[in-house]
Order: C-alpha cells, then structure tokens, then sequence
C-alpha cells in the first residue's frame, strides 16, 4: 500500500478517535451521538451543491449504507452508557476487520496475501485483547460487551456497503454525501421518535458535537472510503481501526481513565501488524 494512503487513513483515524472521545466525555451521550451525526450534514450538502449526486444504480448501497450507519450509532451510544472508551471502542472497532477480512473472501471482492492477513489478524486480535483487558463484568458489564459486539458487526456491515458503493460511483465524497443525508433523515425521525427531549436541547448543549464531531466524523469517513478506492477495503479498515491508540491516549490523558503496561505492550503488537500488511 502506498504511503500517502497509510497517512490518510492514519489521519482518519485520529479522527474517528476525536469524535468519539467527544461523545463519551459528555455527560450525555444520546445528545451528542446525535448531535455529531446531525453535524454531518452541512458539508454533505456543501459537497452535493457542488459535485452533485450519484447514479441511481448506487440506489440501494445509498439505502442499505443509511440504515447500517444508523444501527452503528443507535448501538454504539447505548453501548458507552455501559463502559469506558478504553474498553468499548476497541472491541467495536477490532471486530470489524477480522469480519470484513471474511466477508471479501467469500464474496471475491479484493485479493489479500497472506502477509496482508497476518498483519489484519494482528491488529485486530490486538485490539479486541485490549478491550478485554479491564472490562469489568460487573451488573452492566455484559450489557456493554454485548452492545460493543453488535456495533462492531454494524461496522463491518457498512464498511463493505459503503466501499462498493464508492467503488461503483467512482468518487468517495459524491457517495457519503448523498448517504450521509439519508442517514440524518433517518436518525432525525428515530430521534424525534425515542428522543424527543433530547433533541429540544441540541440547539442549547450539542454544539461542540454538532460542529466539532460532525466535521471530524464527516471529513473521516470521506478519507476512509477515498483509500478503499485506492486498497482493499479489509486493510483500509485494519488501519483505521489504530484509532483505538489514539481513543486509549484520549482516554487516560483527557478523561482520566487507566493505562497499564500490558495495554502499552499491546498497543506495539498493533504497529508490528501494521508494519506487516504495509511490507506483505
């Protein structure tokens, strides 16, 4: 993979990991999921009022991709209401490329060596272990390990949706954008359905989430599926899925949570399977 790629991803990924260390550091995290994901709109519709729309034939990736995005974020913040970032956004995350990594042998849509999958097993094992390693099965516990679980197969889910739906466009931001407001349409109306108190006071208390996470997810994901055009979609997500180095620094040296020497040991295994797809 060239290296211009790996360092658009890389970037990605400290993205992924700012929006999310935004919505767990509030104390409300219902409000600021939506708040981040309703921020997305603005540069979606910037980016459509100026490269346009894309083909009808991307009709039912655009779909499927809105409705997957919407299990993700509906799971993802009930699954923080149940454990730290440290622990829920790594096996979240880890699952996604051992099941992406599945899903494109089976379907033949990229070709992996065996180095590339070495390397994927790697980070992903690496940081499924370190989700693991100070989850507390408390009352809640299993809830979270649940809810982390599921958000990871959402993951996954529409990874795959989105990267043939770019690929079948030919342009990533044409894509998200247009997915990107079927998404908002369609967390506007479960929230309004569920959350309705919550989405009186966006206006008052989401607006660092709005602007701030929206912006960062937004600006991500079009860099996520851009290299997805470039590299298979199993090591593109390999890679994004560093972020997890960067939400567990987030973590201890903004939110206060632990770090141990095991997790730092951990975090190394994870670079060494970055190096190994980057040289296999």
């Amino acid at each position: 993979m060239d290296n211009n790629i790996i360092m658009v991803v890389l970037t990605a990924a400290f993205l992924h990991a700012w929006w999310n260390f935004l919505v767990r550091s509030n104390t409300d995290k219902v409000l600021a999921m939506i708040a981040m994901t309703m921020g997305h709109a603005p540069l979606a519709i910037l980016s459509i009022s100026y490269f346009g729309l894309p083909g009808m034939e991307t009709l039912p990736f655009l779909i499927a991709s809105a409705v997957l995005h919407v299990g993700y974020q509906v799971f993802l913040m009930n699954a923080y209401r149940f454990g730290e970032l440290s622990n829920i956004y790594p096996i979240a995350r880890g699952l996604s490329p051992l099941l992406l990594s599945i899903i494109t042998l089976i379907i033949g849509q990229d070709v992996l060596t065996t180095g590339q999958m070495v390397g994927i097993m790697t980070i992903s094992l690496s940081m499924i272990y370190m989700g693991f390693l100070q989850f507390r099965f408390n009352q809640d516990g299993p809830k979270g390990l649940i809810l982390a679980c599921i958000t990871g197969i959402f993951i996954a889910s529409y990874s795959m949706v989105d990267a043939l739906g770019a690929r079948l466009t030919g342009d990533a931001m044409v894509f998200y954008s247009s997915s990107t407001i079927l998404n908002v349409t369609l967390m506007g109306i479960y929230s309004m359905t569920f959350h309705r108190d919550v989405v009186k006071s966006l206006i008052s208390n989401g607006k660092k989430p709005f602007f701030v996470g929206g912006t960062a997810s937004y600006l991500a994901y079009v860099m996520v599926l851009w290299a997805c055009l470039q590299a298979p979609v199993a090591i593109v997500s390999s890679l994004r899925e560093t972020s997890v180095i960067f939400a567990m620094f987030l973590g201890v040296f903004l939110l206060g949570e632990r770090i141990s020497r095991t997790k730092i040991i951990v975090t190394f295994v994870m670079i060494t399977g970055v190096i190994i797809t980057r040289l296999f």
